[in-house]
């Protein structure tokens, strides 16, 4: 979706046939997913979905996002899942934009190739402004007693191709595009926080069922610090007006745990 634009317009009547209920399909919707997300887990003791669970749990999530995004006023584009237009279509362009002589073809890859650029340069920016604050805290927390040993995945590519498709994509789909989307449906009262314009009480739940799904996954109560990443990409969700950039900051933050967790850990 294009950059920090508000979603896609839709007639006042339509906006207020997409508000009612939705809370309640919100928070069932995210009941239902998360209870067969817990299921699958409990089952991962069976050789093929252990090997397989990140990528059907990614499907789970991905999938009901834009299907239950489908159906509502102004489709997944405006739940900030176009991705530009990889995974949706995008409302028109204006005609300068292109020219007369551009296929179909050409003009959708030039738009996505553009959204991808505006994208990856946000995530970059993010990612150097809160990254040695991370690492500092990893630090401190975990009090390391040897020194940093550079020591990542052996196949570095696609274990972060890995992050940005499988877990990135699904988790930011499901929770910033569909589940944010639909608070925000419910309670459209907005806040300027850093520049973005934040639903802030849809951006505190999201982040909070976030992290009690990745509790009740794990049974571990330090999973709850997940609720503070969640904050971030739900900022960046409303600064971007999509899921694009989340999707690359939340790959990137799983991989710079894991560089961290085996260089000190």
């Amino acid at each position: 979706m294009p950059a920090h634009e508000p979603r896609p317009s839709t007639g006042r009547t339509e906006i207020h046939d997409a508000a009612r209920g939705a809370l309640p399909e919100a928070l069932l919707v995210y009941a239902v997913v998360s209870g067969i997300t817990w299921l699958l887990s409990r089952f991962q003791a069976e050789s093929l979905l252990r090997t397989h669970l990140h990528l059907v749990v990614g499907t789970l999530f991905l999938v009901t996002a834009l299907r239950c995004a489908d159906r509502l006023p102004g489709g997944p584009a405006r739940y900030g899942l176009a991705l530009g237009g990889l995974l949706a279509d995008e409302p028109p362009q204006p005609a300068s934009d292109t020219s007369a002589s551009d296929s179909p073809r050409l003009i959708w890859l030039r738009r996505a190739l553009s959204n991808f650029v505006r994208e990856l340069a946000v995530a970059l920016g993010v990612c150097s402004a809160v990254f040695p604050a991370f690492i500092f805290g990893f630090y401190l927390w975990h009090a390391p007693t040897r020194p940093f040993v550079w020591a990542p995945d052996r196949d570095l590519p696609a274990y972060a191709l890995t992050q940005i498709l499988v877990v990135g994509l699904p988790e930011e789909g499901f929770f910033r595009g569909y589940l944010q989307g639909r608070l925000e449906d419910a309670w459209p009262r907005y806040t300027r926080i850093l520049g973005a314009r934040v639903a802030w009480r849809a951006w505190l739940l999201q982040a909070a069922l976030f992290a009690l799904l990745h509790v009740a996954v794990d049974y571990n109560p330090a999973r709850l610090a997940v609720f503070f990443p969640g904050l971030l990409f739900g900022w960046l969700r409303a600064l971007r007006g999509g899921v694009g950039a989340a999707i690359l900051v939340h790959a990137a933050c799983n991989l710079l745990s894991d560089v961290l967790i085996r260089g000190w850990l």
